[in-house]
């Protein structure tokens, strides 16, 4: 079922999802030495983001998506997040070729265990057009129809991907988001996108989209919307380049233990 929504209440929905998917309605579930090279910060951030994914032990298998996957949310709790969600705008139907992109995605979320949990809505954002994807509250993908439209299916299931990859750190995201931590935050979504990564190559699908995807979006919403306002929250292009070199150099090695060679 999708769903499109007039662009103030969008954009209340995506403040939300923003300030650190903070629900009033219903409840949901370091810093080390002082660098002042940013390369040397990028190499800093990527290393404690990879020890935090992997673990500090080299000896050890490291990350597994199966082992590690939350258990789903409720379904009384999935109807509760439903029911607080503005419901203007219902789309009937889809184009054809979106729809497809849309079905697209069910590799993904098989490989995850998410396609009967989460409820896929596509909000309108006129007059400013703003690419989005987003996880709300651990059952519902939001997808903007500047996204929609503007990736590729692969992009798509990419970004849908680093999104399931949240519900790995919801708690410890939240926790985060409260008390400002942005280093933590950027460490977090690195974290998101090691979990893209194994979920994509477990459904044959290869990760570089990603990077293409993440890219996309922040072009497209610098152009239409201006700069991000929380942008200090998230890890640069390089950041996230050199990250995701280094979990799918780990995947090659790890393949059968990690489950990404499956």
């Amino acid at each position: 079922m999708t769903y499109q929504y007039p662009h103030h209440l969008l954009k209340q929905v995506f403040s939300l999802i923003a300030s650190g998917w903070k629900f009033a309605r219903f409840a949901a579930a370091a810093m080390g030495l002082l660098l002042l090279s940013p390369c040397a910060q990028a190499e800093n951030l990527v290393s404690s983001a990879l020890k935090f994914f992997l673990g500090n032990d080299s000896n050890t298998p490291g990350f597994d998506l199966d082992k590690s996957r939350p258990k789903p949310v409720a379904q009384d709790l999935k109807a509760v997040i439903l029911a607080s969600l503005p419901r203007e705008g219902l789309v009937q139907k889809l184009p054809e070729p979106l729809r497809r992109k849309l079905d697209s995605l069910e590799p993904v979320l098989h490989v995850q265990q998410r396609e009967s949990v989460y409820e896929v809505r596509i909000f309108e954002t006129e007059p400013k057009m703003f690419a989005f994807v987003g996880l709300h509250a651990r059952a519902v993908l939001l997808i903007s129809d500047a996204a929609l439209s503007l990736l590729t299916a692969e992009e798509l299931q990419a970004a849908v991907a680093h999104e399931i990859g949240h519900e790995y750190v919801w708690a410890e995201y939240l926790e985060a988001a409260k008390r400002q931590d942005n280093q933590r935050l950027k460490e977090l979504e690195l974290y998101c996108d090691g979990v893209a990564i194994l979920t994509l190559r477990q459904a044959g699908q290869a990760p570089a989209a990603l990077l293409t995807a993440t890219k996309k979006i922040a072009n497209f919403n610098r152009m239409n919307t201006g700069p991000a306002a929380n942008i200090e929250r998230y890890p640069s292009a390089d950041e996230r380049r050199r990250f995701a070199l280094a979990v799918v150099n780990w995947a090659d090695s790890h393949g059968d233990q990690s489950g990404a060679g499956k």
